[in-house]
């Protein structure tokens, strides 16, 4: 009789174990790209500095898709929408996925400014941030276009050469301490460590390593966490 018992306890583990392997559905991204009728949807990663596809659709006639992948851990993820009709659309949206339902709507007019990304915490993250620092971009090209009109005289003032430079040292420290403070917040999330990397390459490695000792053990073991480490590293080495 216990035989009889642990052999059924045994099947019913089996089973449970088979069920969750056959539930995991990933990572699924769907969404509607309106006025979309024909043309390809891909789902890409970078590996090895190129673009890799994980998965693809080809719409004839409809304008909603939904594309699968397996994802080892949260990371940048883009939706390549490439059409062969001779227009000039052939874009790519950028987005921190998870490894769950995420819905991605957008326009074929504007693919990439259109763009509303839903169901990860990660991008929620990231979409904050890139809202403040689109602010600051509106500094930086004031400054590119105060460049330009330098480059333009045959001899520009050195107040004005020097003046121009504090502003955009200005500019740069405010932009990466601000990257420093959000990714502090955020030490949790497998996007703050991305986000370092993105902006902090001319930062001070103390400063990146203080926000690095904030972070989990798992996010410090991340995709992006220990390219942050070497990061860190090799600027402390200069």
């Amino acid at each position: 009789m216990k035989t009889i018992a642990a052999w059924a306890l045994l099947l019913i583990c089996l089973s449970s174990c088979t069920q969750n392997t056959e539930n995991r559905t990933g990572l699924i991204v769907q969404g509607t790209i309106d006025g979309l009728k024909v043309g390809n949807v891909l789902l890409q990663k970078v590996q090895d500095s190129a673009l890799v596809t994980l998965d693809s659709v080809a719409l004839d006639g409809e304008s909603d898709f939904s594309l699968q992948a397996q994802l080892e851990e949260p990371q940048m993820l883009y939706l390549h929408l490439d059409i062969k009709d001779g227009a000039m659309y052939d874009d790519r949206i950028a987005f921190f996925a998870e490894d769950t339902v995420m819905t991605i709507n957008s326009t074929l007019e504007s693919f990439e400014e259109d763009a509303v990304i839903e169901g990860s915490k990660n991008q929620e993250v990231l979409s904050v941030f890139t809202e403040n620092t689109d602010k600051l971009d509106k500094t930086y090209t004031e400054l590119m276009k105060r460049s330009m009109e330098l480059s333009k005289q045959e001899n520009p003032s050195t107040s004005d050469i020097e003046l121009l430079n504090n502003d955009y040292e200005k500019y740069l420290r405010k932009r990466i301490l601000y990257a420093i403070s959000y990714a502090s917040l955020h030490a949790d999330k497998e996007v703050s460590p991305y986000i370092l990397l993105k902006e902090g390459f001319d930062a001070n490695p103390i400063l990146l390593d203080s926000v690095y000792n904030m972070m989990p053990k798992k996010i410090q073991t991340s995709l992006y966490g220990k390219d942050l480490a070497e990061l860190i590293a090799e600027l402390k080495s200069l």
